[in-house]
């Protein structure tokens, strides 16, 4: 980095970050370029820029974590995490990312915490990974801390500094294993054994975590390298000894390779396979996030024949194709009948795609209808399966930008209380992740639910620079109007219904009367940051509880602006 030489180099850089000669992504460009051409950026660190876009201190200490957790707490089969990262910073974009940690699948949730709260609690809190080990039948939430001031004090940057040189100095010293093991920066605070109803109140809104568990007042299954670089071929041969030739136009594949751990290694040799059938990234591929611990799968399926070749590699002792199952998989032909739909339910039972049929059929099926929007498609990447519930998540996104347009200088922060599928949409279509702030999640009680409506969605809140307001915008959605219109019975197994619904929202023309406006409000940064908090309801802050009956859009449309 030789712009970093001399005081007048420092000063010509920075004119030329200030100016934004890279339309604004100047810190970024320059950070994760020097970072890859020093040779020792992680790949797995790698993938984590790719949902986080710039390369920073916050993201290289969620690198540090995770592997900490993974170290400690190791990721074996039957272990899970649920992460509560409160309070938040970059480091959530790592978990989301690694641990298929995402908010629409209740991987994580977020919120801030007061600088009163962060003293209090000591060791510079960074949050509460949640342990689920069902082999063990045990519930641990792990509090961690990480000190910055040691990172600060080690890797070289002065006080006069710029940020872009201050931040990647940091990087750099994080991105070097043999400085994790400093004292002090990554503590644990506390490990306690708690079950699924302390679980439960420490994901609700108004709830903060580390007041559930008493904190105020008061080798993971790591895959070992592979030496054979055409495996990615016996993947590809055996497909197609199944399915016939892969071509472009009837040949879609879902995988997760770059997810688990080692999987880069087979990259190039994947690629050069897809590429060398004529097969198109946009078009033929999707390629799902999954845990770094799951499997290596792929699925390759065939729109004529409505056949579908699963195939998973192990990477232990011998490299091969540990697993392989071919099914015809074509919706139609399934559901035609009572006892097709109970043949596919029971292979479904059975895992005969080890655990991934819903997945893969919903996918495929709708991939083959040729009517599957590309950026819904897009956020199908990071949920890894088809769902009303992400189906729901693109209508409310498409609502929100119609409405409250993403004009040059419009930006939104989403409260998902309460969370559900729908929430990976948002980080994906809006790149509103957790570790940049753009999503909190958390839930409410029935009675909350009833209290607001029960058709809640959450709160949406758009920042216009432009004209200098602040709304909050609260949304419905009416779930039972895709139930009542998409042809499922109420006999059909899930599998069934479920991919119906999908159908029928496939179809934009279906979509008046799913979202409701429950409320607008005026609000300031005041507010904004109290909606935040971990011990405080969003909805109590914009005043939508215990406010009198019959709250409308017209009533607060008008309302003063909300003060913390």
């Amino acid at each position: 980095m030789d712009f970093s030489k001399s005081q007048e180099s420092i000063a010509a850089w920075s004119e030329k970050v200030n100016s934004t000669v890279f339309k604004g992504h100047e810190f970024a460009i320059l950070t994760i370029s020097n970072a890859w051409a020093t040779g020792n950026l992680d790949y797995e660190l790698m993938q984590c820029l790719e949902i986080h876009n710039h390369f920073c201190p916050g993201v290289s200490s969620g690198f540090v974590l995770a592997n900490w957790m993974e170290e400690n707490y190791p990721l074996k089969e039957g272990v899970s995490y649920t992460v509560f990262s409160c309070p938040n910073w970059c480091k959530e974009d790592v978990f989301v990312k690694r641990w298929d940690a995402t908010p629409g699948k209740g991987g994580i949730f977020v919120s801030a915490l007061t600088d009163e709260e962060i003293e209090a609690i000591g060791n510079s809190p960074a949050g509460i990974f949640v342990v689920t080990d069902k082999n063990a039948g045990t519930m641990k939430a792990v509090a961690l801390g990480f000190d910055f001031d040691v990172v600060n004090a080690k890797c070289g940057a002065k006080k006069d500094d710029p940020a872009w040189i201050s931040k990647y100095l940091a990087d750099l010293w994080l991105m070097d294993r043999g400085n994790w093991d400093e004292e002090g920066l990554v503590t644990e605070i506390a490990v306690i054994d708690i079950d699924k109803d302390t679980l439960g109140e420490m994901k609700r809104a108004g709830s903060n975590p580390y007041e559930v568990l008493g904190l105020l007042n008061s080798n993971g299954n790591v895959n070992p390298p592979v030496e054979d670089k055409e495996l990615m071929d016996q993947v590809f041969s055996a497909a197609e000894a199944e399915l016939g030739t892969l071509g472009p136009e009837n040949t879609f594949i879902m995988t997760d390779i770059g997810s688990p751990a080692e999987s880069d290694f087979f990259l190039n040799n994947f690629y050069s396979e897809f590429y060398g059938k004529e097969l198109k990234y946009t078009k033929n591929l999707l390629v799902v996030q999954n845990a770094r611990n799951a499997p290596l799968w792929f699925a390759f399926f065939d729109k004529a024949s409505g056949k579908c070749a699963y195939i998973e590699v192990t990477y232990e002792n011998e490299d091969k194709i540990s697993y392989q199952a071919t099914e015809n998989i074509n919706f139609n032909e399934l559901s035609a009948s009572q006892e097709s739909i109970a043949a596919w339910s029971e292979k479904v039972n059975s895992k005969i795609f080890n655990g991934r049929e819903f997945a893969i059929l919903t996918i495929s099926n709708a991939w083959a209808t040729g009517n599957l929007d590309y950026e819904l498609m897009q956020c199908l990447e990071i949920h890894n399966h088809f769902c009303p519930g992400v189906s729901s998540g693109f209508v409310l996104a498409n609502w929100m930008e119609e409405n409250y347009p993403l004009d040059e200088g419009v930006s939104y922060t989403v409260f998902s209380t309460p969370h559900w599928c729908k929430d990976d949409v948002f980080v994906k279509r809006w790149d509103a992740t957790p570790g940049k702030g753009g999503v909190f999640v958390s839930e409410l009680t029935d009675e909350e639910l009833e209290a607001i409506g029960s058709d809640l969605a959450g709160v949406f809140v758009v920042r216009d620079k432009n004209a200098g307001t602040l709304k909050a915008v609260v949304l419905g959605y009416n779930s039972d109007l895709a139930s009542a219109n998409c042809g499922a019975k109420e006999s059909d197994p899930d599998w069934v219904s479920k991919y119906m619904k999908d159908l029928w929202l496939m179809n934009p023309e279906n979509w008046d009367g799913l979202v409701t406006e429950i409320a607008v409000i005026d609000i300031d940064d005041a507010a904004l940051n109290e909606m935040k908090q971990a011990d405080t309801n969003p909805y109590v802050v914009i005043g939508l509880l215990n406010l009198v009956e019959d709250v409308s859009p017209q009533n607060l449309e008008s309302t003063e602006a909300v003060t913390a």
